[in-house]
């Protein structure tokens, strides 16, 4: 008697969410539907890190508890103070577990056998000294680690004002936030510091004319009139020139005196220039959305400044300490977006392109070697490009078409216009793997560079969930390049997201992804130390670094992969399943429940059913497959074996977490075992 033959089969996870192909026809390592897993640069999904919020206080993930058994004689609460009679040492209740207490902030040295106090009354007596973060168990660690996180996250607070955050930007290590005032009514800069955020004041201003003999930033500058002084930041000409009569602004600090409007401004007696202001305090309008570079125009490591833009207000430059507004000349000068390239200083201003002097972005008038760029069409970023045989070209983009901007100055600039007639939407422009990606209504779109000089091409990346860019299109959008994962992620202001992995410059797959909160703006910055960081604003107010911690902001974070339905390269056989192998790997303590469903992957399937929060953890497909729950605290890849029971011509697995306390894990592959039976007819 012949036994029918079991067989194995591997399948790799890869290759990211597929809702426009048959289901009948997908390859088995795609998946129906997911949330809040990304695809892993060493292949699997792996479910993503957290987000928490951030002022630059000590963070929540880096909090430590302490663990110390007791005989405890009466109830403590979670949040006393309790101390040690004898030792004085104190510590903050984060938890009690019968005779295990959980600790944070501890102070001093707990002595075993002495009383426990809390507000001078005998609670307990202490049988342990407390270790710092000393759980036996991988899985209590968790759970301690967490409640620590919590505590210190309670200590971090919203950026002050009101309102959305309007920007967030890294400069020399440090985080600068964006936020109107309380009342709405201007706009205002912070600095997240140790203690918590830090209000960056703006300085001070006097407008001039008839400017004869120079005036340079470091100058002590004198009231012919009114005996004032200040000490002088910063220069800038708006129109004329030193030795005739030069028009601009001065920025002024360490000011004593009242300036007039009108008198001789002086340096050392001599008479330079006519003040045409008060001594006014700069100030910035409220509301906009703050897009910052980092830039050096003189190669000094020590000039390496900030430069801003945001649709409202004036564009502006910053060193760390110094507020410098940035006129320009336009009628409107309100622009949007901003870059250095080729050591000139480029504004958009609607469908107007313009660039300052090279290596002067103070200077904005042609004498000065200024210039523009019409578009026709209103601009929604700029991105620099890889270089090629004439060097690096800036693509200009617009909400109808693309720009190459080629040449290495004014003289030989040559604007090329892209082949194709279609538009970026505003803050979505990325550069990953040396290749650019952003949102179009088409979907997302790569622009493909090659050597050959004004050969652009484009190539959509999202073809097989274009359904889901359709909905999306619309909503305000934010992006960044994450060069550890090799990523383009995209934020639309509802709270949901993509993961775009690339292998190279090609795109393994595309991930859901929910927040639950919106990504109002969002930065990311290599610190000197080498670490990638990456923060952003939301509505609430608070600032969040992003991709760190296990919850978000000690929620709960809720992910799942659903692969699609597997029929073996055989559709019309029936099988007879009998066992699953999972290949994955965490990072630390993590769990996952494992499901399995069979019998849903007949020809009259034609596409996938997506899958919703409510439908796993309230019913329907949680009530629906038989379920497994595994934990893992190894960063090894190791096996997860389930038992399969049924008969049918196709298989689809769930797996499923929704923890606060629990790492990451990465789900690699997929070890088959079934016997075939027979063919349906």
């Amino acid at each position: 008697m012949k036994f029918p033959q079991v067989k194995p089969e591997y399948f790799p996870l890869a290759g990211g969410l597929d809702i426009v192909t048959p289901a009948i026809s997908i390859g088995p390592g795609k998946v129906f539907d997911a949330q809040n897993y990304e695809p892993e640069i060493s292949g699997g999904y792996r479910r993503i890190n957290g987000f928490e919020r951030y002022d630059g206080q000590d963070a929540p993930t880096d909090a430590d508890y302490w663990v110390m058994t007791a005989t405890i004689s009466t109830t403590i609460s979670v949040g006393a103070s309790i101390v040690g009679a004898t030792s004085a040492a104190t510590g903050r209740v984060l938890g009690v577990f019968s005779s295990t207490l959980v600790l944070g902030g501890v102070s001093g040295t707990f002595i075993v056998g002495e009383s426990l106090t809390v507000s001078a009354i005998a609670v307990a007596t202490a049988t342990t000294t407390a270790y710092q973060n000393g759980a036996s168990a991988p899985s209590d660690d968790a759970d301690y680690a967490l409640l620590a996180a919590n505590d210190q996250r309670q200590n971090i607070l919203k950026v002050p004002g009101s309102g959305r955050i309007r920007g967030v930007h890294v400069f020399n290590d440090v985080l600068y936030a964006f936020r109107d005032n309380a009342a709405g009514t201007a706009g205002a800069m912070y600095r997240a510091t140790s203690s918590g955020w830090e209000l960056v004041t703006f300085g001070t201003e006097i407008q001039f004319t008839a400017g004869t003999n120079a005036i340079s930033a470091g100058n002590l500058i004198t009231g012919g009139t009114s005996g004032a002084t200040a000490s002088v930041v910063a220069v800038l000409i708006r129109s004329g020139s030193w030795g005739s009569s030069a028009v601009g602004t001065l920025i002024i600090t360490v000011l004593s005196g009242t300036w007039q409007s009108g008198e001789a401004i002086k340096v050392s007696g001599t008479s330079c220039a006519t003040s045409s202001s008060l001594a006014t305090a700069i100030t910035r309008l409220p509301g906009g959305r703050v897009e910052c570079i980092n830039a050096n125009f003189t190669g000094s490591t020590a000039t390496k400044k900030v430069y801003g833009a945001d649709g409202v207000n004036l564009a502006f430059e910053f060193d760390g300490t110094n507020y410098i507004p940035i006129r320009t000349g336009m009628t409107t000068d309100t622009p949007s977006h901003v870059i250095e390239h080729r050591n000139y200083l480029i504004l958009s201003f609607l469908g107007s392109v313009q660039l300052s002097g090279i290596g002067n972005p103070y200077a904005w008038t042609a004498v000065l070697g200024a210039s523009e760029i019409s578009t026709g069409s209103e601009v929604t970023g700029f991105l620099t490009q890889s270089g090629n045989g004439t060097g690096a070209a800036l693509a200009i983009f617009t909400k109808d078409q693309t720009f190459i901007l080629y040449g290495s100055g004014s003289s030989s600039f040559n604007l090329v216009p892209s082949i194709f007639d279609i538009g970026y939407s505003a803050y979505t422009m990325q550069s990953v793997s040396n290749n650019t990606y952003g949102l179009t209504a088409r979907g997302i779109q790569s622009l493909l560079t090659t050597q050959n000089y004004g050969d652009f091409a484009y190539a959509s990346v999202s073809h097989m969930i274009q359904p889901l860019i359709t909905r999306k299109f619309g909503l305000e959008v934010s992006s960044v390049s994450l060069k550890g994962k090799n990523q383009y992620r995209l934020y639309f202001s509802d709270g949901t997201g993509l993961a775009v992995g690339l292998t190279g410059d090609k795109v393994s797959g595309i991930m859901p992804l929910n927040y639950g909160i919106a990504v109002r703006c969002i930065t990311t910055d290599t610190l000197s130390s080498g670490t990638e960081v990456t923060y952003f604003g939301s509505d609430d107010g608070y600032v969040y670094r992003d991709n760190v911690g296990t919850s978000f902001d000690g929620q709960t974070i809720e992910a799942w992969i659903r692969p699609v339905f597997n029929h073996s390269k055989s559709p019309l056989v029936r099988k007879r399943y009998r066992r699953a192998v999972f290949e994955v790997s965490a990072e630390g303590f993590s769990s996952c429940s494992v499901g399995y469903d069979i019998g849903y992957g007949t020809s009259d399937v034609l596409a996938p059913v997506q899958v919703t929060s409510n439908q796993i953890s309230s019913g329907g497909y949680w009530d629906q497959f038989t379920w497994d729950q595994f934990t893992w605290d190894s960063q090894y890849v190791s096996n997860v074996n389930i038992s399969l029971d049924g008969t049918e011509k196709n298989i689809s697995f769930l797996f499923y977490s929704n923890r606060a306390q629990d790492k990451p894990h990465t789900v690699q592959g997929v070890n088959l075992i079934y016997t075939p039976r027979r063919l349906d007819r």
